[in-house]
Formats: C-alpha cells, sequence, structure tokens
C-alpha cells in the first residue's frame, strides 16, 4: 500500500483564513478592492479565502503571495443555493463555545448568589448551654437567656469579608455573561443571515500555495457599485486676505461588502475594458437592384422522447444538514433585532449603469433606382430571371440592413424583408399568381458604419471622470476610513492648502444689491484639481454654492468666495425728457446713473462695477451714450461698462453715466433681451 508523502498530505489541506478589506481604489462607476490575509505554510496547501460578494468582475481577480509561491488559482462562481460551508462550520463553532460560556457563567453566577443568600441569614443564637442551665427546661420569655458575645468579632469579620469577595465574583461573572450574550446575539444574526435565506451569489477564490513559514497573501479585484464625487469647502479670511480650500471626496458604494479600516485612493482614472486593438475588416457597399425569393425549409414533424423519470429521493446532503444544525442553535437564544442599518448592508446592491454610447453611425437616404436607365425597378419583374447590369451577392445581401427608427447602428432587417411590404403579399415573399411579384420604389436608410472598435464610455457630466477632462488623478485619504455597503454617503478628506489671494467685490447694482467675492489668481497647487461643487465661508458664515471647473498648476482662473453681505451698493436713476424739432417732433430723454458703494472695513476695498446701457434695434431710435465718471471701460458692441475701484478704508466712493434716448414723439419704446 503506498504511502502519501508529507507533501501529498499537505496539499489536501484546506485551511480557511480571514481576508479583510485593507486598501480600495475608488473609480467613478466601480472600485479596485485589495485584501490581505496572514497565512502559516508547510508545503503545498490551499487556502480558502472569504467568498467575494456582488458584482465582481472574475476575470480582474489576481492572487500574489509574499514570502511563498502561488502554484495555481482556483475561481468558482457560487449561486444563490449553496451554502458558504468553511463559514457555516465557523458559526456552528461559534454558538457552540458560546452556549457553552454562557451555562457555564450562569452556573457560576447561581453559585455565588447562593452563598450570598446563606450567608445573609447568619444570625446570632441561643446556645444548647443556655438551654441547658434553665430550671424548668424550657426558656422564660420575661427573662431572657444571655447570648455569648465572644465569638461574634470574628464571626461579623468573616462574613463581611467573604460577601465582599462573592458580591466581587458576582459582579465580574455577570460581566461576563452580560459581555458573552452580546457576542452570541451578534454570531445569531449571522447565522440566521447564512442560514435562513440562500446566500447571495458570489465568487469563490482558492489560491493553493507553496513555502514553508509565514507568508502574507493578496486579493485584488474589481467590482461595480461604487462611486464618489469631487467637494470642495472655500474658506476666506477677509483680514489676512488668505483662502482654505479643503478638497474631499463623496464617497458611497454598494458593493455588498464593507470596507472597515481601509485605506482609499478615489482615481479620476476611467478603467479600460478593451484588450486588443480593432482590426479593420473588409467595408462594401454596393447596389441592390435584384431580389429572388428563395423557398424556405419546412421543418419534419417528430415526436418527442419520453419524459425522464422522476429520480428517487435522495438524503439530506452536507449543505441542508449544516443549514439545519445552523438554525437549531440560532433558535436557542432570543438575540436582539436587526437593526436597519444592518438589514440594509445585506441587501444584494444594485449594479450602476453607465450611459450609452454614441456609435457614430452613418445612413444614406435615398431611393433603389435601375443602374441602366435611373429609373425605379419595373413593376414585375419574372422569378428566376437576371438582367445585364444586375448582379446577386448573398453575402452582401445577409450583412447590409436597413436602418430601424429606435435602432443601434439602425440594421437589424435584411432586404429580405423588404418584399413583405409588397401588396397581396403570401409567405412574406409577395408573390403574385403570375409568377412575380411589385415591390415600390421606397425611401430607406442604408447603414454604413465602419466596424466598431473600443469606444471610451459616456459617463454622466458629474462623475470624476468627466470632471477632471482626461486626466488621471489619483488622491489617497488623509487616513484609514471604514465605508459601508449601503449606509450612505460618506466625505473623505483628501488634502487641505491654504492661497494667498487678492479678494475683489464684483458689482452689478443694475440686477442685485450683493457683492460678490471673486478672485482671479494662478493656481498655487502642485496638482492638478478637478472640477466639482464647492460650499463657500466668510470666516465662519457659509456665504454660498459655487461649481468649479477644472484647474492645472499655474492656470489662471476665477476662484468664487460666496457673497458679502455688508458690502451693499445703492444705485440711482434720474431722467429728463425735451423735445426736439421743426415739424416733427423728438422726444429726447437723458439718463443719469449714480452708483454708490459704501466700504464698512478698516482696509481699503477693491472693487469692480458692472452696468450698461441701451442699443438701439430701430433705426428711428437713437441711443447714445454721453460721459462715464470717472472713465469706465467700455464695450460698445454689448454696451457694457467696467469700473476698478479701490475704496478707502470707511468711506464711500460713486460713480456715474449718462446716455440719451432719442425717438419720434408718441413712440412707446419696449425692452428686448
Amino acid at each position: 500500500m503506498p504511502v502519501l508523502g508529507l507533501s501529498a498530505l499537505s496539499a489536501l489541506w484546506l485551511a480557511a483564513v480571514d481576508a479583510p478589506v485593507t486598501s480600495v481604489t475608488v473609480y467613478s462607476d466601480r472600485a479596485r478592492v485589495v485584501r490581505t490575509a496572514k497565512v502559516s505554510l508547510s508545503g503545498t496547501q490551499r487556502v480558502e479565502l472569504p467568498l467575494l460578494y456582488g458584482a465582481v468582475d472574475p476575470s480582474s481577480i489576481r492572487v500574489e503571495a509574499q514570502g511563498a509561491e502561488v502554484a495555481r488559482v482556483d475561481i468558482r462562481s457560487v449561486d444563490s443555493e449553496s451554502l458558504p460551508a468553511t463559514e457555516a462550520r465557523r458559526l456552528v463553532t461559534e454558538l457552540e463555545r458560546l452556549d457553552d460560556r454562557i451555562a457555564q457563567a450562569r452556573a457560576e453566577h447561581e453559585a455565588y448568589a447562593a452563598q450570598l443568600s446563606a450567608l445573609g441569614q447568619v444570625r446570632p443564637a441561643v446556645t444548647q448551654d443556655a438551654v441547658a442551665s434553665n430550671p424548668q427546661g424550657k426558656l422564660s420569655l420575661q427573662v431572657p437567656s444571655r447570648l455569648d458575645a465572644s465569638g461574634w468579632r470574628a464571626a461579623t469579620d468573616f462574613v463581611v469579608e467573604t460577601t465582599a469577595r462573592l458580591q466581587a465574583k458576582l459582579r465580574e461573572v455577570s460581566q461576563r455573561e452580560e459581555s458573552l450574550e452580546r457576542e452570541l446575539s451578534q454570531r445569531v444574526r449571522e447565522a440566521r443571515q447564512l442560514g435562513a435565506t440562500p446566500p447571495r451569489p458570489g465568487v469563490e477564490v482558492i489560491p493553493t500555495l507553496s513555502g514553508q513559514g509565514p507568508a502574507t497573501l493578496t486579493l485584488t479585484y474589481v467590482t461595480s457599485g461604487a462611486r464618489w464625487y469631487p467637494s470642495y469647502e472655500l474658506r476666506l479670511d477677509p483680514a489676512s486676505n488668505r483662502v482654505e480650500v479643503a478638497f474631499s471626496g463623496r464617497v458611497s458604494q454598494r458593493t455588498g461588502e464593507d470596507w472597515e479600516d481601509a485605506a482609499l485612493t478615489l482615481s479620476t482614472a476611467l478603467p479600460a475594458t478593451a484588450t486588443t486593438a480593432p482590426r479593420l475588416a473588409t467595408w462594401k457597399i454596393g447596389q441592390r437592384e435584384r431580389f429572388i425569393p428563395t423557398p424556405a425549409p419546412v421543418a419534419d414533424s417528430w415526436r418527442a422522447p419520453p419524459s425522464t423519470p422522476p429520480a428517487p429521493p435522495q438524503a439530506p446532503d452536507e449543505d441542508e444538514r449544516l443549514r439545519s444544525r445552523l438554525l437549531a442553535l440560532t433558535v436557542q437564544t432570543s438575540p436582539a433585532p436587526q437593526p436597519p442599518a444592518e438589514a440594509e448592508r445585506t441587501r444584494t446592491p444594485p449594479i450602476p449603469r453607465q450611459a450609452p454610447a454614441s456609435t457614430g453611425d452613418s445612413t444614406i437616404i435615398g431611393t433603389f433606382v435601375n443602374a441602366e436607365d435611373k429609373k425605379p425597378p419595373p413593376t414585375t419583374i419574372e422569378m428566376g430571371s437576371t438582367v445585364t447590369g444586375g448582379k446577386e451577392d448573398s453575402e452582401f445581401i445577409q450583412r447590409i440592413a436597413v436602418n430601424r427608427p429606435g435602432g443601434k447602428g439602425g440594421a437589424t432587417r435584411s432586404f429580405e424583408s423588404l418584399a413583405e411590404l409588397a401588396p397581396g403579399s403570401s409567405g412574406g415573399y409577395g408573390v403574385s399568381g403570375g409568377g412575380s411579384w411589385s415591390p415600390p420604389p421606397v425611401d430607406v436608410p442604408v447603414g454604413l458604419a465602419p466596424p466598431e472598435g473600443w469606444r471610451r464610455p459616456v459617463m454622466e457630466p458629474d462623475l470624476p471622470a468627466s470632471l477632471a477632462g482626461g486626466h488621471a488623478l489619483a488622491f489617497p485619504a488623509q487616513r484609514r476610513e471604514t465605508v459601508r455597503s449601503g449606509g450612505g454617503e460618506r466625505r473623505v478628506p483628501l488634502f487641505t492648502e491654504t492661497w494667498p489671494v487678492r479678494v475683489e467685490r464684483k458689482l452689478y447694482p443694475a440686477l442685485t444689491p450683493n457683492a460678490f467675492l471673486v478672485a482671479e489668481l494662478r493656481s498655487p497647487s502642485r496638482q492638478v484639481m478637478p472640477g466639482g461643487e464647492a460650499q463657500l465661508f466668510v470666516g465662519a458664515d457659509p456665504a454660498g454654492q459655487a461649481r468649479l471647473t477644472l484647474v492645472s498648476p499655474g492656470e489662471p482662473f476665477t476662484l468664487p468666495l460666496g457673497v458679502d453681505a455688508a458690502v451693499r451698493p445703492v444705485r440711482n436713476v434720474k431722467l429728463m425728457t425735451s423735445e426736439k424739432g421743426f415739424i416733427g417732433k423728438d422726444e429726447i430723454t437723458e439718463y443719469l446713473v449714480t452708483i454708490e458703494v459704501a466700504n464698512p472695513y478698516p482696509f481699503a476695498l477693491p472693487v469692480r462695477i458692472h452696468d450698461q446701457w441701451p442699443l438701439s434695434r430701430s433705426g428711428d431710435v437713437e441711443v447714445k451714450l454721453v460721459r462715464t465718471e470717472p472713465y469706465a471701460e467700455q464695450d460698445k458692441d454689448k454696451g457694457t461698462l467696467m469700473w476698478r475701484l479701490m475704496v478707502p478704508p470707511s468711506e464711500k466712493t460713486a460713480v456715474s453715466f449718462l446716455y440719451t434716448v432719442r425717438h419720434p414723439k408718441g413712440w412707446r419704446l419696449e425692452q428686448y433681451q
């Protein structure tokens, strides 16, 4: 009888290890997860890793080892009816162990409680000597016998010390019992989730390792159901003219697994799914002049085989026995109900869908005509006949298709189906009694799209891949984070920078009394900053919201900083109307616009005031800008004015402009955008 060697025996050993999530890279619509396990090897061994739930891409699974060699990796899809045997056995062992420890703790609790109860009943009593000294042989109710108090002190010390010791033991046992019951309640919830309902489909990964001693195993895979969105907080300090820029990511995931204390990296890259370069195929176009119907074969009748006899009843398999044992252990206890957050995390996460990519198809719209006389085909065509210039290309007939409304690339119906349009058709070919058919001339779009290669997926405009403008950026989190599946959104800090800025107040008095804080600068950051939503603060006060665009290092851009509620411009308009002309009177109206800005701060305030005068779209109406005080930058095509001013500390500054409008008397003017 052959004897198995040590390596052969160790190869049959299956070890289940714990592999927690250690790092995660979150992309716009998916995540790359890394799990790490510590193993101790003695030869060649198979290691069973935790079951992977959710929309895991099996082709992305990669196993690496430090201190050992990966001989092979077995990957198997687990359907919803199978039971994870390793996890179920572990829970059964844990439940049985907890039941034994709780029973032991309860027995100790009862023993200590009984001792305390007995100790509390200790009382001084009359001795037998006192009874014997009574001449009547019994104690008198009027003259009680004396109690011997010589041993009271020692007895009292014994009772006090023993009571204190028993109470301490009782508290210790009670705390241990409560801790065990909490742990049992958690294990019961896990067991009910695993055994009461069929588990979710998953992927089982079992690598075979070769080595001696400790080794580190790394499991990497890509899963769907994770997203993040860039987010900024811009906080302006008016006294120092410095802006604190805090960049973070709003991360959420429904992958079916929790990321506990993991190192997160948020990326704007778009992982490509193409594995090979596209190949140029032969691209042909042609003209279809003749259609020859082809009889369709009729399938012969046949008799179905007899049904398979029912299988004999089988004994319950290992999964069913394990599931029954698991559920039986959960019935013995009454754990606390599962909270909503825990129930939410056990649901299977939906797989996010990407926006459909553009197909880029091309079409030609036209009418089928004869190649010789440029006219539509004749009303009758003899079946089986051929005409000079008409060539049948069966391969082309099978490939080319008619673009149907709502189709992708449009081509799903071949030219044979056009025969169905013939009136009086039969069997789909429209063959008349005389052996000919009459297809009417129809306008059909013919698809001319070349073979497609890999196309970049079209992402939603607010996702990082779109906001980064094609840049593959990576932002590691400042600390390890926990993100639970289905647990909502979590804000993950990425970096914080402080920039010196020169802040201006932009004023639009004709539109709003608000003063908008802006800073025009070149980005002092050393990294590319993607676009995203920004929360604005002036000091500790919220100042509004804004949306930033992609900014590269050194690139000039305008940084919105919210509204300064302390600065309120005042705009006044005075007008005067007069008439001019001898025969046809014209009305001339002068408009004097004055704007005042007060500086409430003890430092000089740079402001930029925007206003405008109207433009005429009629030759009978003349608008003329007369003057601006002080001089304003003018755009005569748009009719806009702009002043750049420095308002002294705690003082006011005023600007004004005058324009005239001349039109025939009695005309009623209207305003257009």
